[in-house]
């Protein structure tokens, strides 16, 4: 490892940055030659760089210097940002890194973090993520930390390699593939680490919880060169698939299908993006749930064409759902910035769903943010449906104030059409202080009686008509006496209809304990109350007990009991992954719920059982299988995955089969599946 022998001079000549410098910033030098992105410092690509030393810690002692040194470099060279984090060790091998999956990584591996506000704007920003064994993760950061979306992806890369003195990582990340301030030579950043070994968040400008983009450092020198005006990508996809199932009547029958997402970026901070026929097909098979309540559940949409853009329609009151737009035929957006104002414009053709009842439809939906103060913002968002016979419409108002550091006042007011103003309406009010160590808020929120109707329609609404009052508290102690941290939480909530009937209360109450052996113990009761068909008085105490639960590979066993709308209940769980080999983990998940009163089919076992192989970072293959107790239903998935191009150009190999009882059927229902998909981008521009 000839490298090594370099790294320690390289450090000492540019550990002198912060000291010389008190303001938090760094320069993005010109280099005179392109890195060689291999994970290993090269003196001589790295000789122009400026450095940043000196991360601070977020938790577990808040403002305290961190417990080992970071030192990251940055420079530029013609399309392309280079960063390199050189992160020592107190002993050999305390590294963690579990995680394989792209845009898995959290804070349970070792990881650092670029955190880049393109438009120096305060309030958003791109996160960028790799853990030691080179494991990606990308999001987009908006409302100064407030919302992460983690389907938003883009083409970047970073190698890494270790020594049992320190691990390194380098990152390239093309000025092409990033949107940003035209014209601007100053962006905002941050760096961070995590460390696994004693459950260490630092970052390089202290901030008061991770991600708050107003609190981080300067950028600056930034010279964006080769970047053209104009750059025209297409995606263009194509799937086969070979079906035999009794589900849908299809037997031996293979199908093609095809289509096209093109993306023309104008400029820096404006993209369109033109669809034909996007793929709605998911190659991540469902694992089984149980839903104790009676509401729908909230999906993410994976569908490349709404990724980009999709996380500015993150209100609290959602009126736009991407997921409630379903076969489309075609479809067109624009995105972007320019100076205070950033905007999303959207709009999409449906075709006829016979078997759902659903007509073919026109979906539009426009997003304004305008920037106010220092970090804060008020929007405006626009969502309707229109078929030949038949409108809904809504127009939404928010704002997010930030009010210091640690004070926030959140709002929102809904209308929508057609109906009356008071029943098709809805608003609410939030008032906040958080941050890394406690939360606590007091919410109001007025919802119409008939608002659900309307806005479902376009956008994500569990219930309406009330009047509701919800108010939030939980504090994390940090102790590192054999209990590592202590966390509490209480969770308040009560509602009453437009008319003054009581229909609802919430309370629930949580305490874990994390000690420093890596065992975990938590406890917690609910209590609630549901105004439905009748009156239902729910409740249940709930017990777990972990192993290693703060980092990816872990076992945890939980058992819940008590009253779910009319009947008694027992829910035991069970969960572990581990790492086989270096390449290979496995995890294994059972669910056993119980009913009383109730039939034999009240009750329900699920077990999950699943494996990951990895040939490299991009190269993989998956398994689960699932069998679920009440429909005597066995389910196996198999997934071969190559991303030639990361992460958009892929090959996907998809392989299930499904058997289970169907009533008044002689033999078990089943259906077997073959699924082939590929993605190519290709740059015209």
């Amino acid at each position: 490892m000839p490298y090594c022998r370099c790294i320690f001079p390289v450090l000492l000549c540019l550990s002198g940055f912060r000291a010389i410098h008190s303001q938090p910033g760094l320069k993005v030098q010109i280099l005179d030659r392109p890195i060689i992105v291999d994970g290993k410092i090269a003196p001589e690509e790295w000789q122009l760089a400026d450095s940043a030393i000196g991360f601070y810690q977020l938790e577990p002692e808040k403002g305290a210097s961190a417990s080992r040194k970071t030192t990251v470099l940055a420079g530029q060279y013609g399309k392309n940002l280079y960063f390199a984090f050189i992160c020592l060790l107190d002993e050999a091998g305390e590294a963690v890194a579990r995680i394989q999956r792209r845009d898995q990584l959290d804070e349970s591996d070792d990881i650092v973090s670029v955190l880049l506000d393109t438009y120096h704007d305060k309030r958003t920003s791109l996160l960028f993520r790799v853990n030691p064994i080179g494991t990606l993760t990308d999001a987009k950061v908006t409302d100064d930390g407030k919302n992460l979306d983690l389907f938003w992806d883009t083409e970047w890369e970073a190698h890494t390699s270790r020594t049992e003195r320190y691990w390194i990582a380098e990152v390239r990340i093309p000025y092409e593939s990033i949107q940003f301030k035209p014209g601007s030579e100053v962006w905002g950043v941050n760096f961070g680490r995590v460390i696994r070994a004693n459950q260490e968040t630092s970052w390089w400008v202290p901030v008061t919880e991770n991600f708050r983009v107003s609190q981080g450092g300067m950028l600056t020198g930034i010279q964006p060169r080769g970047k053209p005006k104009h750059i025209l990508r297409l995606f263009p996809y194509g799937t086969a698939r070979y079906e035999d199932s009794d589900i849908t009547g299809v037997h031996h029958k293979v199908r093609g299908d095809a289509g096209l997402d093109l993306q023309y970026l104008y400029g820096s901070n404006v993209v369109a993006n033109l669809t034909a026929n996007p793929d709605f097909a998911t190659v991540e098979g469902d694992k089984e749930q149980v839903n104790l309540t009676p509401w729908e559940l909230l999906f993410p949409d994976k569908r490349l064409f709404f990724q980009d853009g999709n996380e500015m329609f993150q209100t609290r009151i959602s009126t736009f759902y991407s997921r409630r737009i379903g076969d489309m035929a075609f479809g067109g957006k624009v995105i972007g910035k320019a100076g205070k104002y950033q905007f999303n414009a959207l709009f999409a053709r449906t075709e006829e769903n016979r078997e759902g009842n659903l007509p073919a439809a026109w979906h539009n939906a426009m997003r304004i943010k305008r920037d106010i103060l220092q970090s804060s913002i008020v929007g405006l968002t626009y969502a309707d449906r229109i078929t030949d016979t038949a409108y809904i419409r809504s127009l939404s108002a928010d704002y997010v104030l930030n009010l210091g550091q640690t004070w926030k006042l959140t709002g929102q007011f809904v209308g929508s059409a057609p109906g009356s103003f008071s029943g098709h309406s809805a608003w609410f009010v939030r008032f906040a202080r958080e941050n890394n160590v406690y939360h606590y808020h007091l919410r109001y929120s007025n919802i119409g009686r008939n608002f659900q109707d309307n806005v479902n329609q376009t956008g994500f609404i569990p219930d309406d008509d009330r009047h509701e009052l919800d108010s939030d508290v939980r504090y994390r102690f940090w102790i590192n006496q054999g209990i590592k941290y202590l966390f509490l939480e209480g969770k308040n909530n009560v509602f009453w209809s437009q008319s003054g009937d009581l229909r609802s209360w919430y309370l629930t109450y949580r305490a874990r304990m994390y000690l420093q052996n890596r065992f975990s113990l938590e406890v917690a009761y609910n209590d609630e109350y549901k105004l439905l068909e009748k009156n239902f008085y729910n409740h249940f105490y709930r017990a777990d007990i972990g192993f290693n639960t703060d980092e990816a590979s872990h076992a945890q066993l939980g058992y819940q009991a008590g009253r779910n709308f009319g009947r008694d209940f027992q829910l035991w769980q069970f969960f572990c992954r581990f790492q086989l080999f270096s390449r290979l983990a496995v995890s294994y998940e059972l669910t056993r719920l119980d009913y009383e009163p109730g039939p034999s089919s009240s009750s329900t076992t699920i077990n999950v059982l699943g494996a990951d192989f990895f040939f490299n970072k991009d190269l993989w293959i998956r398994v689960f299988t699932q069998n679920n107790s009440v429909s005597d239903k066995y389910y196996l998935y198999g997934l071969f995955g190559w991303r030639f191009r990361p992460p958009f150009g892929a090959v996907y190999l998809i392989v299930s089969a499904d058997r289970f009882a169907e009533p008044l059927q002689p033999e078990n229902v089943r259906s077997d599946i073959i699924f082939l998909k590929l993605t190519y981008p290709v740059s015209v521009l």
